[in-house]
């Protein structure tokens, strides 16, 4: 039995298929119209643009006598074409048989019979997620990190419990909470009463060699459904990695451990984020078959927007933010790789992709079309797995080569530039919606320090630890960048500056208690930090400048905290700098 979703898509699909039909026979009046008019060149070109779009669109639509109807007389068209010279008395013969098997055809009862089954429609577009997607085209309501990682049941089993307990503590400055069990039996019981999300344990216990990763295959079996597991050791040889995985281990952390590398995976295993969904243009003049693809696509969990006028798409993408546009070739007053030209010389889509969907079948036509800068082409009538499956891929990797450009490669936080681009961005929302907001300059303290004394992979190591401690531990709604070196910037809308020093205070102490490993040294870290508020200052040059006054001001005040630059000297102007309609509305 279809799903009532598929039944929706089928009779939308119908919809589409039967106005394409209602439209058909004022299509072939027009042609006809052109016919008379030969051998008038501009005729011809006309009439094999409306050949070539009745052939693409009744192929999507898998109307297949009309498709070859349509596909006779568009290669005889281009064959006319192609020679360059009146079209003479034999192609004109062949055109005129077209129009009378037209004619002769019954479209209000042949090619409307049972459109599921007879015109190949009972497979449906695959069903999303697919890759880089969401079904549906909005998650529900954000919770931040940390109260999502605190509802999180996790447990730790270790029979040495000094080191299960250290271990718990140092996951809570990451926001984790974990309790702490030292035998088997007491991680069967609680298994048992209540599932967890995740499992950290130790390979070996009294019971015997490899004696955790049997334990979990056992509750797994008992329990019937897998247990999310990752496993600590002090061995590090071939076969207790290979008795983890065995036992569907997730990781395999080697002691000591170390923290930022277990809440990397403890988070990759417990907090899978729902992937925000593709934005596709869908470009065509022809109304019903533009429809069609784009509701391919919103099948798979995609959103799109429709243009069957290539002059919409510049206003269409300037507040649609697309990934990919997906565009035909033959369109009247502007074809697509005359759009692709024009696309293509503005600065802001020059690496957006492009995929042209048309029953163009010819190779010549097609590679000329690809040399203006597109990424692909597909032909008409294409498979809606294919269509999925193309798209989702190219805007993928759009999606990966842009992130390349605005984040920092150590720590995966935004780079420089995009943290000030959103810093003017969160400014402006806050003026428009009368909010507060905060700006925050972090700086780890000593930090020449620790690459002196414990090497650059040390100093790495405090680096990413930080980055991954506001990350987990902020809202969703939080801007957090690597300013440079060993200076981070958070963005904190809808906050005042009392609110946003309680926030940081919390992390300070977190990433204070947070232990790195160099050899066989173990270190801790401390960081200070600068507030600064909107509207105080008003401006994004005004709040970088106070929040880094605030921060020195920590600094000279023996690090290790959190200063506000309200509490600075009044008399410092950090607004001189700003235009005069910047501050504070004067």
């Amino acid at each position: 039995m279809a799903s009532a979703s598929s039944e929706t898509f089928k009779a939308r699909k119908a919809r589409l298929r039967a106005a394409f039909l209602d439209q058909l026979p004022q299509r072939l009046r027009e042609a006809r119209v052109h016919l008379t008019r030969l051998p008038d060149q501009a005729a011809l070109v006309a009439l094999e643009l409306a050949f070539h779009t009745i052939k693409g669109s009744s192929g999507s639509f898998a109307l297949t006598t009309i498709t070859e109807l349509a596909r006779e007389a568009d290669d005889v068209l281009k064959g006319a074409l192609a020679a360059g010279a009146p079209i003479t008395a034999g192609p004109l013969a062949a055109l005129t048989a077209v129009f009378e098997r037209f004619d002769a055809l019954d479209l209000g009862a042949a090619d409307r019979a049972d459109p599921g089954e007879r015109y190949g429609f009972e497979s449906e577009p695959p069903p999303g997620p697919v890759p880089g997607q969401m079904t549906g085209q909005f998650a529900g309501p954000a919770h931040d990190h940390a109260s999502r990682r605190r509802e999180q049941r996790v447990y730790l089993c270790d029979d040495d419990s000094d080191l299960a307990q250290e271990l718990c503590a140092q996951l809570a400055c990451f926001g984790y909470c974990v309790t702490a069990l030292t035998t088997l039996d007491a991680l069967r019981a609680a298994v048992i009463a209540h599932p967890p999300a995740a499992v950290i344990m130790d390979v070996m216990f009294p019971e015997g060699e490899h004696a955790g990763p049997a334990t979990i295959a056992a509750l797994a079996l008992a329990t019937g459904h897998a247990i999310p597991s990752m496993y600590i050791s002090g061995r590090d040889d071939f076969q207790a990695r290979l008795q983890a995985v065995k036992a569907g281990g997730s990781a395999y952390c080697t002691k000591p451990v170390k923290t930022t590398e277990l809440v990397e995976f403890l988070d990759a295993l417990t907090h899978r984020e729902a992937p925000i969904p593709f934005h596709v243009l869908v470009v065509d003049d022809e109304p019903a078959v533009a429809q069609l693809h784009a509701m391919i696509l919103e099948e798979a969990g995609m959103i799109t927007a429709v243009a069957t006028d290539p002059a919409e798409v510049l206003s269409l993408l300037k507040g649609f933010n697309a990934d990919l546009v997906l565009m035909d070739i033959h369109m009247p007053a502007c074809s697509g790789p005359e759009l692709a030209r024009v696309l293509r010389q503005m600065s802001g889509y020059l690496s957006l992709p492009i995929i042209y969907l048309s029953s163009e079948t010819d190779r010549g036509r097609q590679f000329e079309a690809l040399e203006v800068g597109a990424d692909g082409f597909l032909t008409k009538p294409v498979e809606p797995a294919r269509l999925v499956t193309e798209v989702s891929l190219r805007a993928e990797r759009m999606r990966t080569l842009h992130s390349l450009m605005v984040r920092d490669g150590l720590t995966g936080l935004f780079n420089h530039n995009t943290i000030m681009q959103l810093l003017e961005l969160a400014v402006a929302n806050a003026r428009r919606d009368g909010q507060p907001m905060c700006f925050a300059m972090i700086d780890v303290d000593r930090f020449k320090r620790v690459n002196d004394t414990y090497g650059h992979p040390a100093g790495d190591q405090v680096l990413m630890a930080l980055s991954r401690g506001l990350r987990l531990r902020l809202r969703e709604s939080d801007v957090v960048g690597r300013y440079g070196g060993e200076e981070f910037a958070v963005v904190l809308p809808g906050v005042d500056e009392v609110q946003a020093r309680d926030i940081l205070d919390q992390l300070r102490r977190s990433f204070a208690a947070v232990h790195f490993y160099a050899g066989n040294a173990t270190f801790n870290c401390t960081f200070s930090a600068g507030v600064a508020a909107f509207p105080r200052w008003s401006c994004a040059d005004s709040l970088i400048e106070a929040a880094d006054q605030a921060l020195y001001a920590a600094k000279r005040g023996g690090r290790d905290r959190v200063e506000i630059a309200a509490t600075l000297d009044p008399a410092v102007d950090f607004n001189r700098d700003c235009p005069a309609e910047d501050q504070d509305g004067h």
